[in-house]
């Protein structure tokens, strides 16, 4: 008598040596959603804003992550460097409390003003320290740790996500060891978890999903603040009353931002939260050189697609001329962008007052064309737009678009036809230590 299929037993089988397109399209979204996710540290939301708005402008913000990473990772490096500045600040004035996880905390609208004149409204840390150096209010009790439990940071969620972007990179690494094709929707993935783990770094210390801020009374009225600040406080205000201390304007309020289509004047006053889409300056020297090293580090890695197997002559060629095109463009513009931004802040006088100086050479600030009247970074012509930058700028911005478009683009439409061994998976028995 023989045995029917169902009671056939075996021992040990092993899975496929193979993968599916769903597999390589599952991993690489998958990836990207996490790391997004998990990434992504937005401001406190006004009190007024409901569930699902806060909801959308997460998945917003998140849709504008997953296309141009390299951008939110330049907003998450302005706002750490604006948190250590203030850190330094407060402790030059003597309050050692105040650690990066306050400074993102005030710069995310975590601190509202309340005044018997005024509808409250958020405070940045600039505000905060010439407020308690005034004695307009006393130096915040909130500690780190009621900051931390504020913060609803998801630890599993952070686990996945290493687990996740550890197996794929792994995965891809191994598969270029073993001389298996590596697909262009699987390099984009990884040039992308790349830049998002700078992004989570750059923003770690900062509070994830604060709803409720921290409510800060002072004694004062508005109007008494103001005539005490006397004629610095004399001009109308475009975001909050404390304008003359900090009027929050984006550091490509000169430049840029307003071609991206991001807002740099609140649209009521005084403002009842602070925008996700304000671009701080970034300033220090480290964090511009990190962050530019980074983003050429996320350019180029699509140039290892150079000899990748397209489906046609003409799409591998579009490749290798948009990887080019990413890369020189990008460069292009920071270096632009640094030498105008050092024309703003007036970095070049500073720094040639500072040759002259150790050459012998007694010229004057007002010679050098500064007033030599502060320490403090600041634009020196608000709202100008050199025509030099803007006409370098529209073209580099149009070719970088189309560029990363395309490569966008055909991630997904090369699927449509790959090489065999694309799916072949790797043997991972390759890489365990055994005897011959």
């Amino acid at each position: 008598m023989s045995l029917s299929a169902n009671d056939t037993r075996v021992g040990w089988v092993s899975q496929p040596d193979g993968r599916g397109t769903f597999d390589i399209l599952w991993n690489c979204l998958f990836t990207s959603f996490l790391c997004t996710w998990v990434s992504l540290h937005l401001n406190v939301p006004a009190q007024k804003d409901s569930e699902p708005s806060i909801l959308i402008r997460k998945f917003r913000w998140m849709f504008q992550a997953i296309l141009g990473p390299e951008f939110v990772l330049a907003f998450a490096t302005g706002q750490r460097a604006e948190a250590k500045r203030s850190v330094t600040a407060f402790r030059a004035a003597g309050h050692e409390k105040w650690t990066m996880r306050h400074g993102f905390y005030a710069n995310m609208g975590g601190f509202m003003l309340h005044a018997r004149d005024s509808t409250p409204f958020p405070i940045n840390a600039k505000q905060v320290l010439w407020l308690v150096k005034h004695e307009h209010l006393t130096f915040p009790t909130l500690s780190e740790r009621d900051i931390e439990d504020k913060s609803k940071a998801d630890g599993f969620a952070k686990f996945a996500t290493c687990v996740q972007t550890t197996w794929l990179v792994v995965h891809c690494i191994c598969r270029a060891v073993q001389h298996l094709p590596v697909t262009t929707l699987e390099l984009t993935t990884v040039s992308f978890v790349i830049c998002n783990l700078a992004t989570y770094f750059e923003w770690s210390q900062k509070p994830l999903d604060v709803y409720t801020p921290t409510i800060l009374t002072t004694a004062a009225s508005i109007n008494e603040i103001l005539i005490a600040a006397g004629d610095a406080a004399s001009k109308p205000h475009r975001q909050t009353p404390l304008d003359f201390i900090d009027d929050q304007s984006p550091s490509w309020l000169l430049d840029v931002q307003p071609y991206f289509g991001f807002r740099t004047w609140a649209r009521e006053r005084p403002l009842t939260r602070f925008t996700n889409d304000r671009f701080p300056t970034i300033g220090a020297e480290p964090h511009s050189i990190a962050l530019f090293f980074i983003n050429m580090a996320y350019s180029a890695i699509h140039a290892l697609g150079w000899n990748f197997d397209f489906p046609s002559d003409i799409e591998r060629l579009l490749w290798r001329v948009s990887s080019i095109a990413i890369i020189v463009t990008t460069f292009i513009f920071w270096m632009c962008e640094t030498y105008q931004d050092g024309v703003r802040l007036g970095r070049w006088k500073r720094w040639w007052s500072h040759v002259l100086k150790r050459r012998g050479t007694n010229k004057s600030d007002s010679e050098l064309g500064g007033n030599g009247s502060s320490d403090e970074e600041g634009p020196t012509k608000a709202g100008f737009i050199p025509r030099w930058e803007m006409a370098i700028f529209i073209p580099i911005s149009v070719v970088y678009t189309l560029a990363r478009m395309y490569v966008v683009i055909e991630c997904f439409f090369a699927l449509r036809s790959l090489p065999v061994a694309a799916y072949q998976d790797v043997d991972w028995i390759q890489f365990v230590p055994h005897f011959a």
